[in-house]
């Protein structure tokens, strides 16, 4: 029987993981599953996960990097798919994973990722930011050599499988984020298909601050350079400015269509701290290391790493 490798990076996530080990293991599927707990937690985290057949290896949270840590979780199992889960989800049904797997039937493609659902207690920035960045229709991504891609590469490791053999190839880089869309643009370049599967659901969702968002941003956009490499992705910046005004008209047309017309006031400047996040972010490489530090939100990352990228 073909092993599934689960990698879960937690911390403290005490609420929440005894469901998800449970919705894991009771996932209906003809695979064997090695689940690896890579835990930074002070709370009762470690106490929950020793109940469930699991390995669990303590990362302390210095040392945390969103691609550094998958790849060593990778290197520890033998699955022949690595199976990456923010600890934060809530898996919808006992056919999720089988719904990402079936997509390997195509010896091309690399690497799955499935839908993702805003949680109940959502805010309605965060709804509309889930409903319109996962539709409800499945698609394929593939890029010969002669191609550019004419949008912004979509790939997250909250939801998300992976074939083992491709990753050998391509590993996950160390990044400040977004290290899930530049694995899947090198993924793209070389060779590979990524899928985007509507059906294999789970629940997430995020209710930042604006210093929350601010940060989350800062951080994205100081990675943007690197994955839009006008090599491989015919994405200007005219073309991000507008979808970002299109993204904001559906978003206030959303906001009056659902009742949240009194959290316009605040969605514009929630929103104002998010483009500004961003900009910041792309301009980081002006900035003094204290405050590229002061702004972002990952800020043990400068300790460790000159740059965004460690190649």
């Amino acid at each position: 029987m073909p092993t599934v490798s689960f990698i879960l990076p937690t911390k403290n996530v005490e609420k929440n993981i005894r469901n998800l080990l449970e919705s894991i293991f009771s996932q209906d599927v003809e695979y064997k599953k090695e689940v690896l707990i890579m835990d930074s937690s002070n709370d009762k985290t470690p106490e929950i996960v020793k109940k469930y057949p699991v390995k669990l290896v303590r990362v302390e949270p210095e040392d945390y990097n969103y691609g550094g840590t998958r790849n060593l979780g990778a290197t520890m199992t033998t699955g022949e798919f690595l199976v990456f889960l923010s600890t934060d989800v809530e898996i919808k049904d006992k056919k999720w994973l089988s719904k990402l797997l079936r997509n390997f039937s195509d010896p091309k493609v690399g690497g799955v990722f499935g839908r993702q659902i805003p949680k109940e207690n959502a805010t309605p920035m965060e709804k509309f930011f889930i409903l319109n960045t996962y539709p409800t229709k499945s698609y394929t991504l593939s890029l010969s050599n002669s191609q550019k891609l004419k949008k912004a590469i979509l790939f997250s490791n909250t939801n998300s499988a992976i074939r083992r053999s491709v990753w050998k190839k391509v590993k996950l880089p160390e990044m400040l984020k977004s290290e899930d869309q530049e694995w899947a643009k090198r993924a793209l370049t070389a060779g590979h298909k990524i899928v985007y599967d509507s059906e294999a659901i789970v629940y997430h969702s995020h209710n930042y601050t604006i210093k929350n968002v601010f940060q989350e941003y800062f951080d994205s956009g100081a990675t943007m350079p690197y994955v839009y490499d006008k090599k491989v992705i015919n994405y200007s910046m005219n073309n991000f400015l507008l979808d970002g005004i299109k993204y904001t008209i559906r978003e206030y047309n959303f906001m009056a269509s659902n009742g949240y017309l009194s959290w316009i006031p605040y969605v514009t400047i929630y929103d104002a701290f998010k483009f500004l996040g961003m900009f910041l972010g792309s301009k980081h490489k002006y900035m003094p290391l204290w405050l590229k530090k002061a702004l972002c939100k990952k800020k043990n990352h400068w300790d460790k790493y000159d740059g965004i990228i460690n190649e």
